[in-house]
């Protein structure tokens, strides 16, 4: 009978035991983080692009992505593909204080183009979420009057990012750019009827 309940006493313990090992035996590494969504569809973009990189480098060809939603249009597009290096930008025969104010004030909208362009090239560059062909549809929606911009679109390498490129060729501009003769027009606070004075007082000034 003691016999038997030794027998019975160290079944229990080793069932115990092999339960409390059972239970509290790690249930290995937790998994490790793999990111948001957005951060896994951003890398495997960077991924695809990178791949595709690598074949145009090699000799290949990849196939247009046209799945997204173009901002240049098909006649603008076909326009600029036709065009010369250098757009071809109207003489102005105006001269005067306001004419002066006018060149100024197109140049800076040429330069905030430029700028607008290249921060959106870094930011897309950085999120690795725009093919080759988005990057250059908005090269082409913004070319319009930039020979930088047009100088990109005609001239670029899929061998370095777009931004890069864009960058050394502003910097290129910048050294060359002459100097205004005149502040840009500010039209933040001027009325129709102040516009218009100013346009008669350029008009006065001409005769």
């Amino acid at each position: 009978m003691i016999a038997a309940m030794r027998i019975g006493s160290a079944f229990l313990v080793a069932l115990a035991t092999s339960g409390e090992c059972r239970f509290l035996a790690p249930t290995g590494a937790p998994p490790a983080d793999v990111g948001s969504i957005e951060d896994q569809i951003a890398a495997l973009n960077a991924q695809i692009a990178a791949s595709k990189a690598d074949i145009v480098a090699s000799g290949g060809t990849v196939e247009p992505d046209d799945s997204f939603v173009h901002h240049c249009k098909p006649e603008a597009k076909a326009a600029l593909d036709k065009a010369s290096d250098v757009p071809v930008v109207e003489k102005k025969e105006e001269d005067g204080l306001f004419a002066a104010q006018m060149e100024a004030s197109d140049r800076k909208q040429l330069v905030d183009n430029e700028e607008f362009l290249l921060g959106l090239l870094i930011m897309h560059q950085t999120r690795h979420n725009w093919s080759y062909e988005q990057e250059l549809d908005a090269i082409c929606d913004l070319a319009k009057g930039s020979v930088v911009i047009t100088k990109l679109y005609k001239h670029h390498t899929r061998t370095e990012p777009m931004s890069a490129q864009l960058a050394r060729m502003m910097d290129e501009e910048r050294k060359l750019m002459k100097p205004t003769s005149a502040p840009p027009l500010n039209l933040e606070n001027l009325s129709a009827g102040g516009l218009i004075k100013r346009l008669t007082e350029n008009m006065v000034t001409k005769k």
